[in-house]
Protein backbone atom coordinates (compact mmCIF):
# COMPACT_ATOMS: atom_id res chain seq x y z
CA UNK A 1 0.00 0.00 0.00
CA UNK A 2 1.35 3.45 -0.91
CA UNK A 3 1.80 6.05 1.86
CA UNK A 4 -1.03 8.19 0.45
CA UNK A 5 -3.43 5.24 0.32
CA UNK A 6 -2.46 4.30 3.88
CA UNK A 7 -3.28 7.81 5.09
CA UNK A 8 -6.59 7.72 3.27
CA UNK A 9 -7.34 4.29 4.74
CA UNK A 10 -6.54 5.60 8.23
CA UNK A 11 -8.85 8.57 7.70
CA UNK A 12 -11.59 6.29 6.37
CA UNK A 13 -11.33 3.97 9.42
CA UNK A 14 -11.56 6.86 11.85
CA UNK A 15 -14.38 8.46 9.87
CA UNK A 16 -16.44 5.28 9.83
CA UNK A 17 -15.93 4.76 13.57
CA UNK A 18 -16.78 8.39 14.35
CA UNK A 19 -20.01 8.21 12.36
CA UNK A 20 -21.12 5.00 14.07
CA UNK A 21 -20.29 6.22 17.58
CA UNK A 22 -21.75 9.68 16.96
CA UNK A 23 -25.05 8.22 15.84
CA UNK A 24 -25.10 5.78 18.76
CA UNK A 25 -24.62 8.74 21.09
CA UNK A 26 -27.47 10.62 19.43
CA UNK A 27 -25.23 13.49 18.34
CA UNK A 28 -25.41 15.47 15.14
CA UNK A 29 -22.26 16.46 13.28
CA UNK A 30 -22.63 20.06 14.56
CA UNK A 31 -23.02 18.70 18.12
CA UNK A 32 -19.75 16.80 17.80
CA UNK A 33 -18.10 19.82 16.20
CA UNK A 34 -19.13 21.97 19.15
CA UNK A 35 -17.77 19.41 21.62
CA UNK A 36 -14.42 19.29 19.79
CA UNK A 37 -14.23 23.09 19.64
CA UNK A 38 -14.88 23.27 23.39
CA UNK A 39 -11.89 20.95 23.82
CA UNK A 40 -9.76 23.47 21.94
CA UNK A 41 -9.76 21.68 18.58
CA UNK A 42 -11.91 23.70 16.15
CA UNK A 43 -13.71 21.37 13.76
CA UNK A 44 -16.76 22.28 11.70
CA UNK A 45 -19.79 20.11 11.17
CA UNK A 46 -19.02 20.18 7.46
CA UNK A 47 -15.49 18.88 8.12
CA UNK A 48 -16.92 16.03 10.18
CA UNK A 49 -19.31 15.14 7.38
CA UNK A 50 -16.39 15.03 4.95
CA UNK A 51 -14.37 12.81 7.28
CA UNK A 52 -17.29 10.45 7.77
CA UNK A 53 -18.09 10.21 4.05
CA UNK A 54 -14.47 9.71 2.91
CA UNK A 55 -14.27 13.13 1.26
CA UNK A 56 -11.21 14.14 3.28
CA UNK A 57 -7.92 12.44 2.58
CA UNK A 58 -6.14 13.16 5.85
CA UNK A 59 -6.85 13.67 9.53
CA UNK A 60 -4.91 15.50 12.21
CA UNK A 61 -3.95 13.59 15.34
CA UNK A 62 -5.52 16.24 17.55
CA UNK A 63 -8.78 15.85 15.64
CA UNK A 64 -8.84 12.10 16.22
CA UNK A 65 -8.06 12.63 19.90
CA UNK A 66 -10.80 15.26 20.23
CA UNK A 67 -13.29 12.89 18.59
CA UNK A 68 -12.35 10.16 21.07
CA UNK A 69 -12.72 12.44 24.10
CA UNK A 70 -15.97 13.97 22.86
CA UNK A 71 -17.44 10.53 22.11
CA UNK A 72 -16.11 9.10 25.40
CA UNK A 73 -14.22 6.21 23.80
CA UNK A 74 -10.56 5.15 23.80
CA UNK A 75 -8.58 6.62 20.90
CA UNK A 76 -7.55 3.12 19.86
CA UNK A 77 -11.18 2.23 19.14
CA UNK A 78 -11.21 4.87 16.38
CA UNK A 79 -7.90 3.80 14.88
CA UNK A 80 -8.20 0.01 14.94
CA UNK A 81 -11.45 -1.66 13.80
CA UNK A 82 -11.52 -4.53 16.28
CA UNK A 83 -14.91 -5.68 15.00
CA UNK A 84 -13.90 -5.46 11.34
CA UNK A 85 -11.32 -7.40 9.33
CA UNK A 86 -8.76 -9.68 10.93
CA UNK A 87 -5.81 -7.48 9.93
CA UNK A 88 -5.24 -3.77 9.50
CA UNK A 89 -2.68 -1.68 7.58
CA UNK A 90 -1.50 0.39 10.50
CA UNK A 91 1.25 1.98 8.41
CA UNK A 92 2.07 1.79 4.68
CA UNK A 93 4.47 -1.12 5.29
CA UNK A 94 3.04 -2.49 8.53
CA UNK A 95 0.06 -4.86 8.41
CA UNK A 96 -0.89 -6.44 11.72
CA UNK A 97 -3.67 -8.54 13.26
CA UNK A 98 -6.09 -6.04 14.73
CA UNK A 99 -5.39 -6.99 18.36
CA UNK A 100 -1.63 -6.67 17.87
CA UNK A 101 -2.23 -3.27 16.30
CA UNK A 102 -4.38 -2.22 19.25
CA UNK A 103 -1.75 -3.40 21.76
CA UNK A 104 0.96 -1.52 19.90
CA UNK A 105 -1.03 1.70 20.19
CA UNK A 106 -2.00 1.25 23.83
CA UNK A 107 1.44 0.03 24.87
CA UNK A 108 0.06 -3.23 26.24
CA UNK A 109 2.76 -5.20 24.45
CA UNK A 110 5.82 -4.15 22.42
CA UNK A 111 5.79 -4.81 18.68
CA UNK A 112 6.22 -8.48 17.73
CA UNK A 113 6.62 -9.50 21.37
CA UNK A 114 10.00 -7.82 21.73
CA UNK A 115 11.24 -7.44 25.29
CA UNK A 116 10.14 -4.20 26.93
CA UNK A 117 13.14 -1.94 27.28
CA UNK A 118 13.82 1.70 28.02
CA UNK A 119 12.29 4.25 30.35
CA UNK A 120 9.09 4.68 28.33
CA UNK A 121 8.18 1.01 28.85
CA UNK A 122 9.12 1.06 32.54
CA UNK A 123 7.05 4.20 33.08
CA UNK A 124 4.03 2.61 31.40
CA UNK A 125 4.52 -0.50 33.53
CA UNK A 126 4.56 1.37 36.84
CA UNK A 127 1.52 3.47 35.90
CA UNK A 128 -0.35 0.24 35.08
CA UNK A 129 0.82 -1.27 38.35
CA UNK A 130 -0.46 1.80 40.17
CA UNK A 131 -3.86 1.56 38.46
CA UNK A 132 -4.20 -2.10 39.50
CA UNK A 133 -3.10 -1.29 43.06
CA UNK A 134 -5.71 1.46 43.31
CA UNK A 135 -8.54 -0.77 42.10
CA UNK A 136 -7.49 -3.57 44.44
CA UNK A 137 -7.20 -1.29 47.47
CA UNK A 138 -10.58 0.33 46.74
CA UNK A 139 -12.31 -3.06 46.61
CA UNK A 140 -10.78 -4.47 49.79
CA UNK A 141 -11.20 -1.21 51.75
CA UNK A 142 -14.85 -0.87 50.79
CA UNK A 143 -15.53 -4.53 51.57
CA UNK A 144 -13.89 -4.19 55.01
CA UNK A 145 -15.96 -1.12 55.86
CA UNK A 146 -19.17 -2.68 54.54
CA UNK A 147 -18.73 -5.89 56.58
CA UNK A 148 -17.88 -3.91 59.71
CA UNK A 149 -20.91 -1.69 59.17
CA UNK A 150 -23.14 -4.74 58.72
CA UNK A 151 -21.78 -6.31 61.88
CA UNK A 152 -22.79 -3.40 64.11
CA UNK A 153 -26.38 -3.79 62.93
CA UNK A 154 -26.59 -7.19 64.62
CA UNK A 155 -26.71 -8.11 68.27
CA UNK A 156 -23.22 -8.38 69.73
CA UNK A 157 -22.38 -12.03 70.29
CA UNK A 158 -24.96 -13.37 67.85
CA UNK A 159 -23.86 -15.89 65.23
CA UNK A 160 -24.39 -13.36 62.44
CA UNK A 161 -22.44 -10.69 64.30
CA UNK A 162 -19.53 -13.05 64.83
CA UNK A 163 -19.58 -14.17 61.20
CA UNK A 164 -19.56 -10.60 59.89
CA UNK A 165 -16.89 -9.59 62.39
CA UNK A 166 -14.62 -12.39 61.22
CA UNK A 167 -15.20 -11.40 57.61
CA UNK A 168 -14.56 -7.73 58.42
CA UNK A 169 -11.31 -8.61 60.19
CA UNK A 170 -10.11 -10.64 57.24
CA UNK A 171 -10.96 -7.90 54.75
CA UNK A 172 -9.30 -5.34 57.02
CA UNK A 173 -6.13 -7.44 56.98
CA UNK A 174 -6.27 -7.68 53.19
CA UNK A 175 -7.06 -3.96 52.86
CA UNK A 176 -4.09 -3.06 55.05
CA UNK A 177 -1.78 -5.08 52.80
CA UNK A 178 -3.33 -3.65 49.63
CA UNK A 179 -3.04 -0.08 50.88
CA UNK A 180 0.55 -0.59 51.97
CA UNK A 181 1.42 -1.94 48.53
CA UNK A 182 -0.28 1.08 46.92
CA UNK A 183 1.57 3.44 49.26
CA UNK A 184 4.89 1.85 48.28
CA UNK A 185 4.05 2.09 44.57
CA UNK A 186 3.22 5.79 44.90
CA UNK A 187 6.45 6.41 46.80
CA UNK A 188 8.43 4.58 44.13
CA UNK A 189 6.78 6.66 41.40
CA UNK A 190 7.63 9.92 43.12
CA UNK A 191 11.22 8.80 43.60
CA UNK A 192 11.37 8.38 39.82
CA UNK A 193 9.99 11.87 39.25
CA UNK A 194 6.55 10.59 38.25
CA UNK A 195 3.19 11.95 39.34
CA UNK A 196 0.71 9.33 40.56
CA UNK A 197 -2.90 10.25 39.91
CA UNK A 198 -5.06 11.57 42.77
CA UNK A 199 -6.59 8.87 44.93
CA UNK A 200 -10.34 8.29 45.24
CA UNK A 201 -11.88 9.61 48.43
CA UNK A 202 -12.02 6.17 50.06
CA UNK A 203 -8.21 5.97 49.84
CA UNK A 204 -7.37 9.62 50.57
CA UNK A 205 -5.85 8.60 53.91
CA UNK A 206 -2.94 6.92 52.11
CA UNK A 207 -1.42 10.23 51.05
CA UNK A 208 -2.32 11.97 54.30
CA UNK A 209 -0.38 9.28 56.17
CA UNK A 210 2.81 10.09 54.26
Amino acid sequence: MTPQLAIQDFTARVGAAVKTLRMEAGLSAPDLATACTELGVPVTGNAINKIETLRRESLKLEEALAFAVALRVPLVSLIVPLDGEAEVDLLPNLRLPVWEAAMLITGEDPLHGAAAEGRSHSVLAIYREHAVDVRTAVISTREARERRSQAVNHEVGSDRYQQLSRQASEFERIATEDCQRLRETRTRMREQGLHPSPLPAVLAFIDSDE
